[in-house]
């Protein structure tokens, strides 16, 4: 996984407790370097443990592509071309041939006068990049949006901690996607 929005209140260790206490055999890693692109984490310092590394030295059974929160909705052929090349090293040099990739859908900032607009377009943007990839989709903006929906008075600000970062509560949302998007 690769953001601050997944790194912001250690989404990967609340996924790790949480599929301890449903007994599952699961654990999650992050490499990160906040607020990048997948295309930074690409191009990394090959002299340092980077993404490549990562990927490459492991037999992942699952692998999470998160991008920068607002490419997928600002810059649609940047973020593809950064689905695209890391899937293409994804099934060339991970170890196990079925690895299944999952990109978690990122959400409208909070402040954002078109809130829906904005979540539909990145879920949009996402359905149609996992759709040519064949990648799995958690669907964290649907349930942001459908969120704010039932509540359009607060803009779903109670799942931002600022404008843009999760809640303690949002995090265990995310999670829970994330395990139902694993586990079936």
């Amino acid at each position: 996984s690769y953001n601050s929005l997944i790194d912001y209140n250690d989404q990967y260790a609340m996924f790790n407790s949480m599929s301890l206490a449903m007994g599952k055999d699961a654990r999650w890693t992050k490499h990160t370097n906040l607020g990048k692109t997948l295309a930074y984490h690409f191009n990394e310092d090959p002299l340092v443990p980077n993404a490549q590394t990562v990927v490459a030295n492991t037999p992942w059974t699952h692998i999470i592509l998160q991008e920068q929160s607002g490419l997928p909705r600002t810059d649609f052929d940047a973020f593809r071309a950064n689905v695209q090349t890391w899937v293409n090293y994804i099934h060339e040099s991970c170890p196990n041939p079925n690895v299944e990739i999952i990109l978690p859908i990122n959400w409208a900032y909070s402040n954002d006068e078109s809130y829906q607009t904005n979540n539909n377009t990145l879920i949009a943007n996402y359905e149609s990049v996992a759709q040519e990839f064949g990648l799995s989709l958690c669907p964290v903006a649907v349930a942001y949006g459908n969120y704010q929906l039932d509540r359009p008075a607060t803009i779903a600000s109670d799942l931002y901690s600022d404008d843009r970062r999760p809640t303690n509560a949002a995090t265990y949302l995310a999670c829970c996607l994330e395990y139902a998007t694993i586990f079936a």
